[in-house]
């Protein structure tokens, strides 16, 4: 077992296509030249949430572990503020390996990429096309296919109370899953135009604990109780509540699905029944070519408990760091 906190944290920064990416890197003080790990999180995430959670126990398996806040976000340069562009935090992601690759005191020659949530997906499309990435790891992923989408929306229509069986509710119709995508596809035209006319930017919501009407939607990015149970309370510590409606033209146009196809990095993958439309996480790994895959299928644990919760981070960064390890 390793022993906790033997690490040193240092504040950086690095370029990301003319922004200024700022980030922590938790350099591990019993390893000399470590192997390297860029560490992304949920949708919407700050570097302080989940990404550092894993990072402090990666740092104490012997990784120079590296979390950001992508552009636009947190402590990062970026206008319009908080766009929640997928393929903008895959090249912070690939800018975060630049960085790493460049110190001298971190081995080249073995970078790995963690992702949790909609950073997993996103971390398995990196290590598809980026040749420097050793292996990757993506826990409780939100895989990116349209029927995925389709479950992240009708999801935030469900009303739930703590105790409550999530399975069991009741989600709106698949058509009426379609239409409220594409009311949100709209809404987000209308946002990018006029803010390619006028430069003013609509914002709304990010997450709302009421659950949305299945015919009209939510104003909100993430609405509904089961969303707002884990980022509610991060609200209460600074975190911008908030999302550029815009963002949504490049949120639904993004998919996982070519990249994870041709992937041929060793790839793990945590989930689990309880995680979000688990599914998608199935077709996802059966999709990858390589025979250097593994997956992890947890029931006993639900998708959020996977981002910070104590026994469950330790657990998976146990098996990420034992995979890692395997990787010749």
């Amino acid at each position: 077992m390793p022993s906790h906190g033997q690490y040193t944290t240092e504040k950086v920064k690095y370029a990301s296509h003319g922004d200024t990416v700022a980030g922590v890197l938790f350099f591990p003080t019993n390893v000399t030249k470590p192997p390297g790990v860029v560490v992304t999180g949920p949708y919407s995430f700050v570097k302080e949430q989940a990404p550092l959670q894993y990072a402090t126990r990666l740092a104490d398996e012997g990784y120079a572990a590296l979390i950001f806040d992508p552009r636009t976000v947190g402590e990062s340069t970026g206008q319009p503020r908080r766009q929640e562009n997928p393929k903008m935090k895959n090249e912070d992601m690939v800018a975060g390996l630049d960085y790493l690759s460049a110190r001298g005191d971190v081995d080249s020659s073995r970078l790995f990429l963690v992702g949790i949530c909609q950073g997993g997906p996103e971390s398995l499309d990196v290590a598809s096309y980026d040749g420097r990435v050793t292996g990757v790891a993506s826990v409780s992923g939100y895989y990116r296919d349209h029927e995925t989408d389709i479950y992240m929306i009708c999801a935030g229509c469900v009303a739930w109370t703590p105790g409550a069986d999530i399975a069991a509710m009741k989600m709106p119709t698949p058509e009426q899953g379609e239409a409220l995508y594409r009311a949100r596809l709209e809404r987000a035209r209308k946002a990018r135009e006029l803010y390619d006319q006028t430069g003013e930017v609509v914002y709304q919501p990010l997450v709302d604990p009421k659950a949305a009407d299945p015919e009209t939607g939510s104003l909100a990015g993430l609405p509904g109780p089961v969303v707002w149970s884990w980022y509610g309370p991060w609200t209460l510590k600074g975190f911008e509540n908030r999302y550029a409606v815009m963002s949504d033209v490049d949120h639904f146009d993004y998919t996982t699905v070519p990249g994870v196809a041709k992937l041929n990095k060793p790839a793990l993958l945590i989930h689990g029944d309880n995680c979000m439309n688990a599914a998608a996480a199935k077709r996802h790994y059966d999709s990858i070519p390589t025979s250097q895959k593994k997956l992890i299928w947890n029931n006993e644990v639900s998708h959020f408990q996977h981002y910070d919760q104590p026994d469950c981070v330790d657990r998976n960064v146990g098996d990420i760091a034992a995979w890692f390890a395997e990787i010749k």
